[in-house]
């Protein structure tokens, strides 16, 4: 679609990396494969027959000669923390478009803290353009103009059903910080699994517990809303083990190796490792029927604790970020992008994630606060 404009996927070689490389090649696209591991990024580069760049992010400079011939770099490469802000000062040194497929918080912060830098490069920098947060970010700007004086939002989303390497690793780092959301406007730091609620979603109530996920940050750009918690869905026995897990995590991180990290987060969520076999059949819905889908559920409330509820659907967390990715990186090589910070929706427009494949949203008012608590059980510890 774009022969003569030159990208890159950084990451290449990961799970998600190698699905998002295959299928920008079955749309015409070559982008350059890039990444640390030669033998692997070499059979990858054969295989898709696409151009390899092999390189680490030790240092900008490491970095910069790679980069100086594309036009924008998609980081698929997690955990972000660890990658995301030496691609981002190349990307500023040589006028390259920065995108990732990140959930973290404080890698959000990080990179909406460089937005004029960016503006005055002419630079965009759009993080999070996968699962993590394209689908929740457009559900509760949704939210905010069914309700533009809402002061809480609330969002929640069932698992994607599997779990790869990448994502496993990255899941363990955030978690080792604890909890997060935004109250009054800034983040705040509280313990992992610090409030539950059973959540009514499409397919029936399930259990979720909070979770540091990263429209605490970007929902506060995309909104405004000062007050933010996020909640993902899991059996309870997960949610009591992440309560007690808390004191011994530590000493879990500095004893575990990397795959047994992947083994322990998959038992305490229950997901099977992606790829293996078709990962959203193992989600259920509470009734035991199948789910083939995610399904998202959000909250606004406004000062008089009026609410106005949202749900969604969407493929497959994986599949998803695929679709969602690409459709990301075709705009910005098509110059529909401004430079600077901006979450997907201020990027891309508010039904950005609408646009896509397989999403649905839906919708509905409640009169006050108790139709709110009536839906949505809540057990918390206060501040």
């Amino acid at each position: 679609m774009f022969p003569a404009t030159k990208w890159m996927i950084y990451g290449a070689t990961g799970y998600t990396g190698q699905r998002i490389a295959s299928e920008a090649v079955k749309r015409g696209l070559r982008p350059i494969l890039a990444g640390r591991n030669l033998s692997r990024l070499a059979s990858l580069g054969q295989q898709l027959e696409c151009p390899t760049r092999v390189f680490d992010l030790s240092s900008v400079e490491r970095v910069l000669p790679n980069i100086g011939d594309c036009k924008c770099v998609l980081n698929c490469a997690g955990p972000f923390a660890e990658t995301a802000s030496s691609l981002v000062s190349a990307c500023l040194r040589t006028g390259c478009h920065y995108l990732d497929i990140t959930g973290e918080i404080d890698v959000i912060e990080h990179i909406a803290a460089r937005h004029e830098e960016a503006v005055c490069r002419d630079v965009a920098l759009i993080p999070a353009v996968g699962f993590d947060v394209v689908p929740t970010d457009t559900l509760a700007v949704h939210l905010k103009k069914a309700m533009p004086e809402a002061e809480t939002l609330l969002l929640a989303f069932t698992s994607t059903g599997s779990l790869s390497p990448g994502t496993a690793k990255t899941m363990w780092q955030v978690i080792q910080k604890g909890g997060r959301i935004r109250k009054n406007g800034r983040l705040r730091s509280v313990p992992l699994a610090w409030k539950c609620r059973r959540i009514p979603f499409p397919s029936g109530r399930r259990w979720a517990a909070l979770v540091p996920w990263g429209d605490v940050a970007s929902a506060w750009y995309s909104t405004g809303i000062p007050n933010i918690e996020v909640y993902l869905a899991m059996p309870r026995s997960a949610i009591a083990l992440l309560k007690l897990a808390q004191p011994m995590i530590a000493r879990l991180a500095s004893a575990s190796s990397g795959a047994n990290v992947e083994k322990l987060i998959r038992a305490i969520l229950r997901l099977p490792p992606a790829g293996v076999g078709d990962g959203v059949d193992t989600l259920r819905s509470p009734q035991g029927a199948l789910l083939r889908h995610v399904e998202l559920w959000g909250c606004v409330l406004d000062p008089q604790r009026h609410s106005i509820t949202g749900t969604m659907m969407t493929p497959d967390g994986y599949d998803f970020t695929v679709v969602a990715a690409l459709a990301a990186v075709e705009r910005v090589l098509k110059e529909e992008v401004a430079p600077g910070f901006a979450t997907p929706t201020q990027a891309f427009g508010t039904d950005f994630a609408l646009d896509l494949p397989g999403v649905t949203l839906s919708l509905e008012e409640s009169p006050n606060r108790r139709s709110l608590e009536v839906q949505c059980e809540v057990t918390d510890v206060r501040m």
